[in-house]
């Protein structure tokens, strides 16, 4: 490395001669130093000023000679803080220096003189403390903290948080302050006065105060009346100014053709000396309002509720019962209020010669809705005792066959109970002598919806369960269950032979004399279309799993002979 010096004088012949005499050859890199990038004459200025940089420097320079005024300096300056950075001989070590700024501003310090390479630095007000922070919540457009400036009136901050919703309450707001021994201090004013500028409403705020803007009650619990009944758009709407019991039928629809419409019946609450809801019935002629006669309609008050009757009977308009199978003329016929299965089954041309009364399957809608309710009650049971079978020990071999064994059968009973869907069965008893049941309690009242199957008489007997041969036997009079069963080849090793049970033609279930799961049926004596079930007993588990997969089976296998009753 080679360092070529020029004269110092700056001498263009000076400087010529020495470059000419310095020897360049091939491959030298050569590096020009630059002037260095300050001064000696010079001092800076940095911080919260509108014209940071560098200044020049004179002998007794003070910082009033640079910042000669407030309007040098950002608004909200800190006035108590500001620094001189001094860098030392021989080596710069920066040196601080704090002055006041107020003081050095207003005249009352000039102790401090410059000197070159100075940094004067200026702080803002939130560099040493919070900004000011205002919340506002409730009903306004942009809730939440609001940064403010200078006095800051109630009026003020809420333009800051985006002005009021629509549903604001303009009649009362709330101001939480926080005072310096740490109460907290809350006062109301009337926001609208307040918006409109009026003095003693729209107070000055102070930082870290809480502004709290109420939604309007009219609007957040607006006055409501109900309308139900026989009409299109039945449910609550808003109480409008004036609002009659002919303008709520118009706004939810008018009348359904099944409305009656004679009158109306009107509810009306009321607060008794403010301590407790008194109510009254009237009755309004509704259709002569709807009409416009203004003497029979009714101004509505809040919280009214208007109900719209329907005609007597018209649930029955249309209604139609479905007769299948062994009648002179299976079809759909419509019913009337009040009508009765002997008459449906003398207006389809009554019972055939093969037709079997005993068997008929009756079957109703809301029947169906509890039997689903009890079968997704079973199948909910069935799982919960699954969870105790899978903590059955397995400490040894016959354990751990008892054990899988149990959750087949768990298994395979939650797959039947999902399987079989509920029939909607009503037992009914009838036969061919329509004159002995007609009128009696066994002649249902018949609704709409219902359907009735009429089967032919079969001419077996189903043995079904836990026997060596499920199987229909052909019927023989006077014979009991226990022939039948014996031949299917009698109850299987797994068989629960105490909790035998026959489920009729008609379908009710006979148990034993002890109840339906006490066995003892063995000797009752069978008619055609019944079945009888063997049960499965439970290989392991707890009392309780035994009860429920006792219902379970009973359940499944009623199904069952619902569906074998279809095919007689």
């Amino acid at each position: 490395m080679l360092r070529l010096d020029l004269p110092v004088s700056n001498d263009p012949q000076a400087v010529g001669r020495a470059l000419d005499e310095f020897q360049v050859q091939d491959g030298d890199k050569i590096r020009i130093s630059p002037i260095l990038p300050y001064a000696e004459k010079t001092v800076y200025v940095d911080g919260h000023v509108f014209h940071p940089g560098k200044y020049p420097y004179r002998e007794g320079m003070r910082v009033t000679d640079i910042l000669q005024s407030y309007g040098d300096l950002l608004p909200e300056p800190s006035r108590r803080h500001a620094e001189i950075i001094r860098l030392q001989a021989p080596d710069h070590t920066p040196m601080v220096l704090a002055f006041n700024l107020g003081d050095v501003m207003e005249g009352r310090d000039q102790s401090l003189v410059l000197k070159p390479f100075d940094t004067i630095r200026v702080f803002g007000r939130y560099d040493f403390e919070d900004q000011p922070v205002i919340t506002v919540s409730g009903a306004v457009r942009d809730p939440g903290d609001h940064i403010t400036n200078g006095e800051t009136h109630l009026r003020d901050v809420v333009y800051l948080a985006g002005g009021v919703n629509p549903d604001a309450e303009l009649r009362d707001a709330q101001v939480f302050r926080k005072t310096d021994d740490g109460k907290l201090k809350v006062f109301s004013v009337n926001l609208g006065k307040a918006l409109s500028g009026e003095t003693a409403d729209n107070v000055l705020l102070q930082p870290k105060d809480r502004v709290f803007i109420h939604p309007s009650q009219t609007k957040l619990d607006p006055a409501t009346v109900l309308i139900q009944g026989e009409v299109p758009r039945p449910g609550k709407y808003p109480l409008g100014e004036g609002m009659t019991a002919a303008d709520l039928v118009h706004v939810a629809g008018g009348f359904k053709r099944g409305a009656f419409t004679e009158t109306a019946d009107l509810t009306r609450y009321e607060v008794a000396q403010g301590s407790n809801v008194s109510g009254e019935h009237v009755q309004v002629s509704i259709a002569r309002a709807v009409a416009g006669e203004a003497d029979n309609d009714v101004r509505l008050h809040d919280g009214d509720v208007l109900t719209i009757r329907q005609l007597a009977g018209w649930n029955d308009v249309q209604a139609t019962i479905e007769v299948k199978g062994e009648v002179l003329h299976p079809g759909t016929y419509g019913i009337k209020e009040g009508e009765r299965l002997s008459s449906i089954i003398a207006r389809a041309g009554g019972f055939r010669q093969d037709a079997y009364p005993f068997g008929s399957i009756f079957e109703r809608n809301q029947v169906r809705d509890m039997e689903e309710k009890n079968r997704s009650e079973l199948v909910r049971e069935v799982q919960t005792d699954g969870a105790s079978l899978k903590l059955i020990p397995e400490t040894d071999e016959t354990q751990k066959m008892a054990k899988d064994a149990a959750m087949n059968q768990w298994q395979t009973t939650i797959q039947r109970l999902q399987n079989t869907p509920p029939a909607g069965r009503l037992v009914i008893h009838i036969s061919k002598n329509m004159k002995r049941w007609t009128n009696t309690s066994a002649d249902v009242v018949v609704r709409a919806g219902d359907a009735v199957y009429i089967p032919k008489r079969p001419d077996f007997v189903m043995v079904d369960g836990s026997v060596y041969n499920p199987t229909a036997v052909t019927f023989k009079s006077g014979k009991s269950a226990d022939w039948y069963l014996k031949q299917a080849g009698g109850p299987t090793n797994s068989a629960n032979k105490k909790a035998v049970f026959v489920i009729r033609a008609d379908g009710s279930v006979l148990g034993g004399s002890g109840g339906l799961f006490s066995g003892g049926v063995e000797k009752t004596g069978l008619q055609p279309g019944d079945m009888v079930m063997v049960p499965e007993q439970a290989f392991s588990g707890t009392s309780k799993w035994k009860s429920t997969l006792a219902a379970a089976q009973l359940a499944y296998a009623v199904g069952i002979a619902i569906q074998i009753g279809r095919g007689f």
